[in-house]
């Protein structure tokens, strides 16, 4: 693959999130003005995995840890995040969506379903399921490449 060719794939894949997101955005607060954008993505990646961290979240979102927190005490306060004792460290507080948040979280998923739908309206299913292996595949690439080049690192280091 050329590397223009590469360059082209992920600055198409950024501007399709880009548009996705966007959507996402004003789909949500027409519909869920109480909630930003940023708490709505805690609320889905934490209905996706409950149990994460604070920790987990911030090095999912690349957002800053004091402005987490606050998100996060919001969230607990609107009545839709619990958070939790580890069971493997008492210093660890998990998190986990309440009854009120795993019905929001419901609503979330419809909506994205909603408009990823919409925007892959004039894609074919099978497109989309040969889209979405062909991107699994070079995530596991990344993956793996990003793991040796760690390895590498620290062999050097030592």
């Amino acid at each position: 693959m050329s590397s223009l060719l590469s360059i082209e794939v992920f600055n198409n894949l950024h501007d399709l999130l880009h548009v996705f997101r966007a959507r996402m955005r004003k789909t949500m607060e027409a519909s869920h003005p109480e909630l930003t954008f940023n708490e709505m993505r805690i609320l889905l990646r934490t209905g996706l995995h409950p149990g994460m961290t604070q920790r987990d979240l911030v090095e999912h979102s690349h957002i800053d840890k004091a402005q987490m927190a606050r998100m996060l005490a919001n969230l607990q306060d609107k009545g839709w995040l619990k958070r939790s004792t580890s069971e493997s460290d008492k210093r660890v507080r998990c998190l986990h969506l309440s009854e009120q948040g795993q019905h929001l979280f419901a609503q979330l998923r419809d909506l994205q379903e909603q408009v990823a739908t919409e925007l892959l309206q004039d894609c074919p299913s099978p497109a989309q399921a040969q889209l979405l292996a062909l991107l699994q595949q070079a995530r596991s690439s990344a993956d793996a490449h990003a793991g040796i080049v760690m390895a590498h690192s620290l062999v050097k280091s030592v």
